[in-house]
């Protein structure tokens, strides 16, 4: 038992120095754990990647791939914000499936209820990290072993929307979400999103039965305006 451990031990120094700068006149190398490590754990999974997320905080801000910082469009002034997400000209990712997105997927096939790796890395990768993709396959992740969370799959929703520009899985989730206990209002915000593409009456279903199951709501006005925009639309088809 004793051997285990410290060969677990060792492996994990090994890993921690290897992705850690050691000489500050050199740039920085960042070498990311194999998934095939997941063989070789002997039980020990929770242990390792508690290890490894302690390596990670200390540089969640990191993108090892040198890319010039991107610049968002300014949102202009009186625009729909819905539109203006959805319409504006994405720059492209400072990182593409990095170093962390590499250690936050190794350390979820490790132990895959961690859950801070789903809630707070996905948006630290999609926030500080800019990588936008490696944040998409960590919030998919995090959705099949906690499909039940309104938290995560909000967080999800927001990342596709803002993110990656996509109306239909980010109405998808925020559905999910207000079924499992997010305040109402993000039901307004999917069928908004559904009418924008062209499932207004799909959108209209949504709404009615929110308002059917929680008359006197404190989101109840905001989902009526949101139903007579969408009985407009539908009057106009």
């Amino acid at each position: 038992m004793k051997t285990i451990l410290l060969t677990l031990l060792v492996f994990g120094l090994i890993q921690w120095q290897f992705s850690y700068k050691k000489d500050l006149s050199v740039p920085d190398i960042f070498i990311p754990p194999s998934k095939k490590m997941t063989d070789f754990t002997f039980g020990y999974n929770d242990f390792l990647s508690s290890l490894m997320w302690v390596r990670v905080v200390q540089d969640f801000h990191i993108c090892d791939q040198n890319k010039i910082k991107s610049q968002y469009p300014a949102p202009v002034p009186g625009m729909d914000p819905v539109k203006d997400v959805l319409e504006r000209k994405l720059p492209q990712s400072t990182c593409d499936e990095g170093w962390v997105y590499q250690m936050l997927d190794v350390i979820s096939d490790l132990s895959p209820d961690f859950k801070a790796v789903y809630t707070d890395g996905a948006v630290m990768l999609s926030v500080l990290v800019d990588d936008r993709m490696g944040a998409k396959h960590i919030f998919d992740k995090g959705i099949l072993y906690y499909p039940e969370d309104w938290d995560l799959l909000y967080r999800a929703a927001y990342h596709e929307l803002f993110e990656m520009q996509n109306a239909e899985s980010a109405s998808i989730l925020l559905k999910r979400s207000g079924e499992r206990g997010a305040p109402e209002w993000v039901y307004s915000l999917s069928a908004k999103l559904l009418t924008r593409l062209g499932q207004a009456a799909f959108a209209k279903t949504i709404l009615e039965s929110v308002l059917a199951r929680d008359r006197g709501g404190v989101y109840e006005e905001r989902i009526k305006e949101q139903l007579n925009r969408v009985n407009q639309v539908l009057s106009e088809q």
